[in-house]
């Protein structure tokens, strides 16, 4: 197993009680639906991180942004260990329209007492560990 624990930043944008997410493709395979997120780089702040992943993955700005939770992520099928550092948005703003529509990433809005399987490990995770409506402040 690397040594090295890497951290990430996803987003949980809600808009009208609904949740964004994407399909994860990875090495041209599906891993499961995900929020808007990647992995750090160094000297990048949460924010900084946040807004270039969302710019970057799904096309969108984000606006009123708040630190969330922490999810612990050890992947045994690729011995890789990270930590999931959330924040939460509820503004955004698409910008370009191009990914935010990719068909291959498939971002949709989903209720969030419906959101789809499967997952990516670290949403199923953050789902198991947390009240998702009292998370998002939906209650």
């Amino acid at each position: 197993m690397n040594s090295v624990v890497q951290a990430a930043v996803a987003v949980l944008l809600i808009n009208d009680g609904r949740l964004l997410l994407g399909r994860r493709i990875r090495n041209d395979t599906f891993e499961g639906w995900q929020c808007p997120g990647g992995f750090m780089r160094s000297s990048e702040s949460l924010l900084s991180a946040a807004q270039r992943c969302c710019l970057q993955k799904a096309g969108i700005e984000i606006y009123a942004v708040k630190q969330g939770p922490y999810i612990n992520n050890i992947f045994h099928s690729s011995a890789q260990h990270s930590v999931t550092l959330y924040l939460t948005a509820r503004e955004f703003k698409v910008v370009d329209s191009s990914l935010y529509t990719d068909a291959q990433l498939e971002w949709r809005w989903f209720n969030i007492d419906e959101i789809p399987s499967p997952q990516f490990q670290p949403l199923k995770h953050l789902i198991q560990s947390f009240d998702m409506r009292s998370l998002l402040g939906l209650q």
